[in-house]
């Protein structure tokens, strides 16, 4: 549910209290790396070298639990380097804008279909020119504009012949180029595709590098859905400032591709002890609910939900290098008296941390966003989310509490993760 990669680093140390949990290990990392046809596998176990750590995070501010800010359904959050925080709003059509203190200063972008409008917006991201893309989910498009609310520059959207109708997923801004991910459908010989694909270009369309790019059969009107193909990797991707891009590609397995800058796989990081989540009678209906409805524009279809929770929820390039990873189990089953926890890794794909934080939060209802050294937590928005769509979810509040952000000093100290990788 949430998008975690802000586009450059905060400048102010502030205070994070770090408390190394009595689990800690010292051991060398007890896993394998191994050649095979498909390039080198990552064969990670379930303790990580470095054992585990408890984050206290201090809090900054909050805003929107107030009369002087309303939000709807944030979808993405980014910050400038200043510290000014913008807030993509999809359920009121517009960014919101902070200060670093929490203060509202303005609201930029607005719906509706002329230069620095949109419609449907789902994501947004900082392009190389200094400009906000925002990413419309359907029809497929990306609107860019400047800080200060200006239009910006047009993107000109891949698969340009044959007509093709298209949807937008997210985008990421890296030098000199945009990744993104997304769908188009097209036709052959009367048989309807959907080409998913996870790609880099330049700003006037060009495609620079491939990650993944998949074509299945569909059809328009009694087609049946399933979820572990449908809920695939265009919203669970992350990108780093090095051109490097990691995506899960499987449903249900613990296992993570990670791309170079040229589109080449590099390694594939894997959990194979892992144990996926299951759902509970609530949570299986609260899905069949949500996709139903995401779905109900294919007259006659009908959608499978599956028994399990998705393996990997969301991840997070550091500005270090590291990987962080939300798992299925630490969003929906967290630790008692925890928020959630990530598994940390390192530059080679060894698992070498697992990082509780410690917060008030419900890892199913809020979302977590990571930029630099601030953690930010958008409240009750999984309740807003179901909300806009007219659908109830087992187990959350059927009126929503009104969504609010909260700001973390968020600074942990890597000495632990760097003394377990140059084991």
């Amino acid at each position: 549910m949430s998008r975690l990669l802000p586009p450059a680093p905060l400048t102010a140390c502030l205070l994070l209290l770090v408390t190394l949990a009595p689990s800690v290990g010292r051991a060398a990392w007890q896993g394998e790396m191994r050649e095979d046809g498909d390039g080198l596998r990552v064969i990670n176990p379930e303790t990580p070298a470095a054992g585990e750590v408890t984050l206290e995070l201090e809090e900054l501010w909050r805003a929107g639990d107030d009369d002087d800010i309303l939000f709807g359904v944030i979808n993405e959050l980014l910050t400038d380097a200043e510290g000014n925080v913008y807030l993509l709003d999809g359920q009121l059509q517009e960014i919101q804008v902070v200060g670093p203190d929490g203060e509202w200063l303005d609201t930029i972008g607005r719906q509706g279909e002329g230069p620095g409008e949109f419609n449907n917006a789902g994501d947004m991201f900082w392009s190389p020119t200094g400009q906000i893309g925002v990413i419309q989910n359907w029809p497929g498009k990306i609107v860019m504009l400047w800080p200060d609310g200006t239009p910006g520059d047009q993107f000109a959207m891949p698969f340009k012949k044959g007509g093709s109708l298209q949807t937008a997923s997210r985008g990421h801004g890296q030098p000199g180029r945009i990744v993104l991910s997304g769908s188009a459908w097209t036709s052959e010989d009367d048989q309807q595709y959907q080409q998913t694909y996870l790609k880099a270009y330049g700003a006037d369309g060009t495609e620079l590098a491939s990650f993944v790019e998949e074509r299945t059969e569909t059809s328009f009107g009694n087609y049946t859905f399933e979820e572990e193909r449908f809920s695939d990797f265009q919203r669970r991707w992350t990108a780093a400032g090095d051109g490097r891009v990691a995506a899960p590609l499987t449903f249900d397995a613990y296992r993570i591709h990670l791309w170079n800058a040229d589109g080449s796989l590099d390694r594939v990081i894997e959990r194979p002890g892992f144990e996926n989540v299951q759902r509970t009678a609530e949570e299986t209906e609260g899905f069949q609910q949500i996709y139903d409805r995401i779905t109900s524009w294919n007259p006659g279809s009908s959608f499978e939900v599956a028994d399990v929770h998705q393996t990997i929820s969301q991840m997070s390039f550091r500005e270090d290098g590291s990987l962080w990873v939300l798992s299925s189990r630490d969003q929906w089953r967290p630790a008692e008296d925890l928020f959630t926890s990530f598994d940390v890794y390192d530059r080679e794909g060894r698992y070498l941390q697992r990082v509780h934080l410690d917060i008030e939060g419900n890892a199913v209802q809020d979302g977590v966003f990571f930029a630099g050294d601030r953690l930010y937590v958008v409240t009750d928005l999984m309740s807003a989310f179901m909300s806009l769509l007219g659908a109830d979810f087992g187990g959350l509040d059927e009126e929503p509490e009104p969504v609010s952000v909260i700001c973390y000093a968020f600074q942990p100290s890597l000495d632990v993760i760097t003394d377990a990788s140059e084991r």
